[in-house]
């Protein structure tokens, strides 16, 4: 039991690890915008990099963030009638919203690898910018795919764990 702690711990660790760089990421995505406009509208001097680079950046830290938001439980949800269960109803519903995140994330993870792989096997690079490789960002589609599904597995562990009386009654 606390070998599988300890692992849904690390996985917990590893979402908030992803959720910290989205936040870098964004935070990089936006000075790169910053300095595009003042080159446009100061200098005159716009890049021919800044705003594909940007939106790849932002694309990346989409992916990556949902992990992260999964365990912040910060996704868009309707709690209507979800904040009126028990704790052990709302592990009930978590275990079957868990079903429906395993076939889109595992979804994502097939057939972002193949989309990955293609752009891989082909070198992908940008058509507007041939210095800016794509393939290594169609990537973060199979891996924050399977970061979520990862993350929604230690979820519904700990709400399995609390239905069978297990572990202590907690929101994680």
């Amino acid at each position: 039991m606390q070998t599988l702690l300890r692992l849904l711990n690390l996985i917990d660790a590893l979402s908030l690890w992803t959720g910290r760089l989205a936040a870098w990421l964004t935070l990089l995505a936006v000075l790169i915008l910053t300095a595009e406009v003042v080159r446009r509208y100061f200098f005159n001097a716009p890049t021919q990099w800044a705003h594909e680079v940007s939106t790849l950046l932002f694309g990346l830290l989409y992916v990556l963030a949902g992990a992260y938001a999964l365990k912040e439980k910060a996704h868009v949800g309707v709690d209507v009638f979800y904040s009126r269960l028990s704790r052990k109803g709302q592990a009930w519903f978590n275990l079957l919203g868990f079903v429906f995140l395993t076939l889109f994330a595992g979804t994502l993870v097939v057939y972002g690898w193949k989309f990955f792989l293609a752009s891989w096997q082909n070198r992908e690079f940008s058509l507007a910018n041939q210095a800016i490789p794509i393939f290594p960002f169609k990537l973060a589609i199979p891996l924050g795919a399977a970061l979520l599904l990862l993350q929604g597995l230690a979820n519904a562990i700990r709400d399995l764990l609390l239905l069978l009386g297990k572990e202590e009654d907690r929101a994680h």
